[in-house]
């Protein structure tokens, strides 16, 4: 690809960048929320994985929620696409053993416990492939997985988490 080509070309990545966060605002503000009064406290942008690979480069989810009186946590990652990409394939780089077993330590999960809630929205939650895919993919863990079709709509957070979230952190 020549570079005339690469600079005019559109710019995608930025894009995605911008409508992403707009999923993430929108779970911030529900669980944000949620949490006031509450022994939940809700961080968004969690430093607390970024030198599990013993350097700086580590990995930053989007959130993690944590309980002040087990101090157990659970880390969120929010993957947000129309009807074409890799999100999807991107958001299981967590289940590599390596980055489990740190997140697991450093969230004073139990072994059997997933310390991840994996939250899917816009074309990729509704898309029929993708949603095949990622409930196959997902299958045995469905209490981390929410399929979140419309972000204006907080009911469905509030129910995954109060349901199969928060029994997690108490």
């Amino acid at each position: 690809m020549g570079r005339e080509h690469l600079e005019n070309r559109d710019n995608w990545q930025a894009e995605s960048a911008i409508r992403g966060s707009e999923a993430e605002r929108a779970f911030d503000a529900i669980m944000k929320l949620y949490c006031i009064g509450t022994e939940f406290r809700y961080v968004s942008k969690p430093r607390d994985l970024r030198e599990i690979y013993g350097t700086s480069h580590g990995i930053v989810p989007e959130a993690v929620i944590r309980n002040s009186r087990t101090n157990r946590a659970v880390y969120i990652e929010i993957k947000r696409q129309r009807n074409a990409g890799n999100a999807h394939e991107r958001a299981c780089k967590y289940f590599a053993p390596g980055i489990m077993a740190s997140a697991r330590v450093i969230a004073n999960q139990p072994d059997d416990v997933i310390p991840f809630w994996w939250i899917f929205t816009n074309g990729i939650a509704t898309d029929p492939r993708y949603v095949e895919e990622i409930t196959h993919w997902f299958r045995g863990v469905e209490d981390n997985l929410l399929l979140w079709q419309a972000i204006r709509d907080y009911r469905p957070v509030v129910d995954h988490f109060e349901v199969c979230i928060k029994p997690m952190l108490g």
